[in-house]
Parts: structure tokens; sequence; C-alpha cells
């Protein structure tokens, strides 16, 4: 297809009728993008006033001579398209006659409704750090993996805890080749604990092969507040037998601490797990021999993060710097921290508490939920201001917040008004999807389920709160195989 200057779009399969009583009104649009693979010349087109996304993705394919459609979406000062470019001329007061300039970004498919799985109590935290597995903490104090690698019933509980569960996270560590998976947790018993636990192959012929209780190898001892984060250090791919396993723990009390859990370092002398302790009381008859206890070493942390003056909402580790980590808390501040010489580096400001902190993809860039209902990117860099980009739509506070692991534009919040909502920063006005959380049996007239957890793997989006119950979608990036619908 040859490409002038203000070319104007002849009739195709997508193009609708004009308007009765009158020639169909053209309007002047230039599409740009800042994708590569899918550049087109910039060149001025005229269209029907009445196209809409779909026939300016069909346009670009067009363009691009591709044999299988992909659908695109469309960003106009910001904003996504979802009407005719006529109607939100209209709509925003946008003359006519001006050239609209149009961005254009594959398109994000649809979320689909997957499965929901029943929790304990609230759940508090979830991770889907592990293809295929599902971590979620609970305030019955307890940890639940659910995994279709395990064999039925195709899940593990950690107890331990004696009050509310409220965050837990894997921590990789170099053993986990050899079968042996750790998790950490903490919460309102002021105690982080690490545990152990090992998933046998299912066997064809015993399916229901019994699944090892998780044990306690450290008890973290340092706050005197609830632990509200827990959160590893991710591993270098190139990780040795030697390689480091380090966790944040945060709390109430307003302050970070930092864990190296290597085998040795910081331990102290192994104790008897106190809450299996009261187990083996109950289970023991009268006049038999006492029972083995497991045993676990308590854990000093290896230094400790002063600054907030809040209940601190979230620790983590940088991405990609081993020796960086930020924070934010009820103070209205985040953090970042040098780790090497466990000293704050940088602290911006907001003016509302801030309920949640995830990492984007992309370096120094930070988001939070908060009270006031805004989703935030913050720019870490130091020239940058304090927030960089505000987000509207939730209608309660935004409790999580998770960055897609590979997009660096690509956000999901969960909120207390009951909604899971996907984000580009493309376009900050809007949310690309709202995902409402399906109805629960017998909850008619009970109120909107609060939001407290989400997860996101970049194929599917996990969402926990009071409902007791796990909700997942399916989540697809852009297709280049799916057919395009308006």
């Amino acid at each position: 297809m040859s490409l002038t200057e203000e070319q104007p779009i002849p009739s195709t399969s997508a193009a609708t009728e004009a308007p009765a009583g009158g020639e169909e009104r053209q309007l002047a649009i230039r599409l740009t993008t800042k994708d590569s693979a899918y550049s087109i010349p910039s060149t001025k087109f005229l269209v029907p006033a009445n196209w809409r996304r779909f026939h300016l993705s069909e346009l670009i394919n067009k363009v691009l001579e591709n044999s299988s459609p992909i659908p695109f979406d469309f960003l106009i000062n910001s904003s996504l398209l979802r009407s005719s470019l006529g109607a939100y001329c209209a709509q925003t007061g946008t003359s006519e006659e001006v050239t609209l300039e149009i961005e254009y970004l594959p398109s994000t498919l649809p979320p689909q409704l997957e499965s929901t799985l029943p929790s304990e109590d609230w759940v508090s935290d979830v991770s889907l750090a592990i293809r295929g597995a599902v971590l979620t903490s609970s305030y019955a104090g307890t940890l639940s993996l659910h995994s279709s690698a395990l064999p039925a019933p195709s899940n593990i509980t950690f107890s331990g805890h004696d009050q509310s569960a409220l965050s837990a996270c894997y921590v990789p560590h170099p053993l986990g080749a050899e079968g042996k998976q750790w998790v950490a947790s903490g919460g309102m018993d002021r105690l982080g604990r690490v545990w152990e636990y090992s998933t046998p192959s299912i066997s064809l012929t015993n399916p229901t092969t019994e699944l090892p209780v998780p044990t306690t190898l450290y008890t973290l001892n340092l706050h005197t507040a609830p632990i509200s984060s827990v959160r590893s250090r991710t591993l270098p791919l190139t990780s040795t037998p030697t390689a480091s396993p380090h966790l944040l723990t945060a709390g109430w009390d307003g302050i970070v601490g930092v864990w190296d859990l290597t085998p040795g370092v910081n331990e102290g002398e192994p104790q008897e797990d106190g809450s299996e302790r009261k187990k083996k009381r109950r289970k023991q008859a009268p006049g038999t021999m006492k029972l083995t206890l497991p045993l676990f070493c308590s854990q000093t942390p290896v230094s400790v993060l002063r600054g907030h003056t809040g209940k601190v909402s979230r620790a983590l580790f940088d991405r990609t710097d081993a020796d960086k980590a930020y924070s934010a808390g009820w103070d209205h501040t985040v953090r970042s921290w040098d780790l090497s010489v466990a000293s704050e580096t940088n602290v911006k400001t907001s003016d509302k508490v801030l309920l949640s902190l995830a990492q984007m993809a992309s370096p120094n860039l930070l988001a939070t939920g908060s009270t006031d209902r805004l989703v935030s990117f913050w720019d870490f860099r130091e020239s940058a201001q304090n927030i960089s980009l505000t987000m509207p739509g939730h209608t309660g506070p935004v409790s999580t917040v998770a960055a897609h692991p590979t997009s660096p534009l690509l956000l999901a919040s969960g909120s207390y008004d009951a909604t899971v909502r996907i984000w580009d920063a493309r376009s900050p006005k809007q949310a690309l999807f709202v995902l409402p959380l399906p109805p629960k049996e017998g909850s008619e007239g009970k109120g909107q389920e609060k939001i407290l957890a989400v997860d996101w793997d970049g194929e599917r989006l996990v969402a926990g709160g009071e409902g007791a119950r796990i909700v997942a979608w399916k989540v697809s990036g852009a297709q280049a195989e799916v057919p395009m619908v308006e």
C-alpha cells in the first residue's frame, strides 16, 4: 500500500455506512508507535469520522501487510479510544479541523475468569512466583500452597503462626534444585518464619501420595509490632551453591529488617518449635515416651533500617541491584535504601497513607496504592519529582498493586471497591480493564469483598481478600494469531 500525504482511505469491509442525509465526514489523523516492530511511516491519513479502533487496526495491518491481523489499542492525549473518532472529538471538544495525533500499541486481550479456590479465612497476601502454583497467607494464621504439580488434594498447609499471617513469599535458594523449597512469612504475632517443604512427584500408581509436613527452619526475632511485609531477594540466574538467600521484613513498628538466610550465618541455638510442642502435648497419651520435636534456629538480622515514622506497608528488594531496596508506609513516604551500608538514600513524599508498593520492570520506577483511591508512579532518579503520574478510577482505597513481570508499562491493582484493574502507564486516565469479583454464592446483600492482595505472572492474575477465596483470571498479552473484534 503506497503512502502519500493526506491520503484518503477507500471504503473497506471495516467501514460502516455513511450517515443518512449527508456525505461522510473525514478526519485527518497521524498514527505513531513506540514499538519499532509495528512502526509505519509517519503519514497523514484522511479517514471516516465513524471509524473505531477495529478500523484503525485494519488500516495498520494493511500497511504492514500482515497476513495474520494484530489487534491494536489507540491513545489520544493519554486516553484510550473507546468510541468512534467523531464521537471522541465531540466528547472532548476537539476540533475536527485539526490533525489527530494517535499513538497505537499492541492490544492486551480481555482477561478471562479462570477459577476460584477457597481459603480458610481472609487472604492477606498471594504469590505466583513459582509457575503453576499459588501461595497465600491468611487471617487464620496459616499459609497454603496450591499447585497442580502436587498429589491430591494438591495443596500444602503451613501452620505455626499464633495469630493472623499478613505476608508470605517464596525464598529462592541454591538448594532448591535438590527438591527443597523455602517459604517465609510474618504476621500479627510479630514473628517471622522461614519454612522448608518438599514436593514429591505425582505417582501414576499412587496419586494420593501423602505430602510431607513443612518444617520451620528459622524464626526471625526483631519486630515489636505485627509484621506487614515479607519479601525475598531474587537470586541471579548464574547463582551457585554459595549464593546467599536474603529477606526483608517490615512492620507496624516502622522498621525494616534485612536477613541473610545462609545456613550458619547469624544463627542462634536450635530450639523446639513452640507451636509443635502444643500439638504434641495434645496428641501424646499419658505415660508414653516423650516425642522428638522439630528443631529450628532463631535468626538475627544483618542490619535494621530505620527512618519511617509510621507503619511500613511494604519493603522490597530492587529487581536487579542486590544492594538496593525500597519501602513505603503510613507516614506518606516512599524510601530507597543502600543495603551495603544500611542507610537511606532517597525519600519521596505524598499527602496520603501508602498501602502498597511494587517495582515496575522499568529501572527506578515504583508504583503505589493509597487511601485516596489513586495508583501512583514514582520515578526514583535523583532529579525526578515526588509523584510522576497518578491513575484515578478506583472508588475505594487501593490496598495492593502488582507489576507485570516484563512489561515496563503494565500494572494490576486491587481495592476495597472489590475490583481489580489493569493499567497501561500510557493511558493513565482510565484502566485497560476493570475486573469485578464474580458473585459468591449466598453473598447477596452482604456488601463488597475488599481485595487485599494481587499478583500477576504475566499470564495469570490472582486476587484474594475478605471473601476467603482466591480468584484467578487468564490474562494474555498482545497476540498475533487472534481475530480482531470490536
